[in-house]
């Protein structure tokens, strides 16, 4: 874990950084677009989804070197903000794969959802995406087939000062890191 934290900045979206999340879905290839979203995908369909994604009720988490995002993580309410279930959606770039990152944003997802109460964090795969079956299986998810489909739900602990405060000093350090990408990008 030490390497990621090492090459990427792993942190919250925040409104500005929507076009740097496009960018890095208009870059997936089209098996990890096929990964993502269940199906293929057009580039007009991410630019879209793009511009919505950051909705009431998600919150979104990269991986960014500079200003540039290479892998995300999404937690979205299922039914409206506020409701105790939850999915998670992982999308990271073919040649950024591999390195851990899935396991870092997953980590920030689960105390994230802790933290909000939120009791069931689902996550839905093809029955081929071993490695997320893996992740899944990592932070305790159960795994079950249906209709072909890989569904995993992970039950997060209750939150406790603990988790509440890493959240708080994740969100200063990715707010303050998330000011000096949107410089960096504005300068290049």
């Amino acid at each position: 874990m030490d390497d990621i934290s090492a090459r990427f900045n792993i942190r919250k979206l925040w409104p500005l950084d929507t076009a740097a999340f496009r960018r890095h879905l208009l870059r997936l290839d089209p098996e990890t677009r096929h990964s993502r979203f269940g199906t293929m995908v057009s580039d007009r369909f991410l630019d879209g989804y793009a511009d919505t994604a950051g909705r009431i009720g998600t919150i979104i988490f990269g991986a960014f070197v500079g200003p540039e995002m290479y892998a995300s993580a999404e937690l979205r309410a299922l039914h409206v903000a506020g409701d105790a279930t939850a999915e998670a959606a992982f999308a990271v770039e073919q040649a950024y794969q591999h390195h851990g990152l899935g396991s870092v944003l997953m980590d920030r997802l689960v105390t994230v959802a802790r933290n909000r109460g939120i009791g069931q964090v689902h996550m839905i795969c093809t029955r081929d995406n071993s490695r997320m079956q893996r992740l899944a299986e990592k932070f305790g998810a159960r795994l079950h087939n249906d209709n072909g489909d890989i569904l995993g739900k992970i039950e997060p602990e209750a939150m406790t000062s603990l988790s509440i405060l890493d959240e708080v000093m994740h969100n200063t350090t990715d707010f303050v890191t998330a000011v000096f990408d949107w410089r960096t990008g504005l300068a290049v």
